[in-house]
C-alpha cells in the first residue's frame, strides 16, 4: 500500500509538471512592428519609439507603455503600408526649413526622410503624425 501511494504521488507530480510545461509552450513574444527615430533642430525633437504588436510602445528606451487600441490598429496598418513603400526613393531635395528627420526600421527595411520633402508617400506623412500623437498622448512628451 505504501508503494502504491508513492507511485500515485509520482504520477500526480509528473502530470502537474506536464501541465506546467504545456502551458508555457503556447506563449510567444509579440514581434516589433517598427522603430521610429525622430531627430530635429528644435528642443524636444529627438525621440525613439519602439512599437510592438502586443499593444505596447517604448519611449526613448523606457518601460513599455500601453498603446491604446486605435493607435495599435493605426500602427499595424502603417507597418504594412511602410513595407509596401520600402525602397522607394523620396523625390526632390529636402526643404531648407525642415524641422524633423525620420528613420524607420522594420522587417521590410529602413526608411529615411526629412519632413516637408516633396513627393513623400502618404504612409510617411501618416507615420509622422502617428509619432507626434504617441509622443504626446502615450509618452507624455511635449512634441
Amino acid at each position: 500500500m505504501r508503494a502504491g501511494n508513492l507511485v500515485s504521488r509520482c504520477l500526480s507530480l509528473i502530470a502537474a509538471l506536464g501541465c506546467v510545461v504545456l502551458a508555457g509552450c503556447g506563449t510567444q513574444q509579440s514581434a516589433d512592428l517598427f522603430q521610429v527615430t525622430r531627430t530635429g533642430t528644435i528642443s524636444g525633437a529627438n525621440l525613439k519609439l519602439l512599437v510592438n504588436d502586443s499593444g505596447t510602445v517604448t519611449c526613448n528606451g523606457g518601460k513599455p507603455r500601453v498603446l491604446p487600441g486605435p493607435l495599435l490598429l493605426a500602427a499595424r496598418a502603417l507597418s504594412g503600408d511602410l513595407a509596401a513603400d520600402a525602397g522607394k526613393p523620396v523625390a526632390g531635395d529636402p526643404p531648407v526649413n525642415s524641422v524633423y528627420r525620420f528613420r524607420v526600421k522594420s522587417g521590410a527595411g529602413t526608411l529615411d526622410w526629412i519632413d516637408g520633402s516633396l513627393g513623400l508617400p502618404d504612409s510617411y506623412l501618416r507615420l509622422s503624425q502617428f509619432t507626434r500623437t504617441v509622443a504626446k498622448t502615450v509618452c507624455g512628451l511635449a512634441r
